[in-house]
This record gives structure tokens, sequence and C-alpha cells, in this order.
């Protein structure tokens, strides 16, 4: 199986706001903010990166066990789809 490649969609700017990263859509409007952990990911994938790239540097980062890391990355990369923060390409 060839392992999905995910960028993030460029519409969305944002800054870092105490303990959240804070987005806005320039095209929508749309806004979220992000924890530190989702906020970690969308600064990774500043570059084209896979979920398993995703999953390493957040080993390297964070105190978590490999498990919980892949089930945490796989729904936040789902989330994130859904609010057209980032997508496969």
């Amino acid at each position: 199986m060839i392992s999905q490649v995910w960028q993030r969609n460029e519409n969305w700017v944002g800054s870092q706001i105490e303990d959240n990263f804070v987005m806005v859509n320039i095209d929508t409007g749309k806004y979220v903010s992000l924890n530190s952990s989702a906020g970690a990911v969308w600064q990774a994938l500043e570059q084209p990166r896979t979920q398993a790239e995703l999953e390493s540097g957040l080993l390297t980062d964070y105190v978590v066990d490999a498990a919980t890391c892949a089930h945490s990355i796989s729904g936040l990369l789902e989330q994130m789809r859904e609010l057209q923060l980032a997508a496969p390409n």
C-alpha cells in the first residue's frame, strides 16, 4: 500500500496565541484554533508529508507511545480533511 502524502491548504493563515495556533481561511473567513500538537502537525505540513513522517516527528517532541500517536494523528488528519485544512494529494 502506498502512503498518502498530506499537504496543507494554503488558504489558511495563522498565528500562535498563548497555547493555541489560531487560524483563519482567507477565502471563507472561517477560523479554527489548534492545540499544541495539532499546531505542530500544521507546522510540519509546511512541506508535504506522509502520516508516518508526521508521527515520527511527534514521537520525538512528545511523550507518547507509537500506537497512541498513530491513532491520534489518524483522527487529526481526518478532522483536518473535514475542515479543509489539509488533504492527501
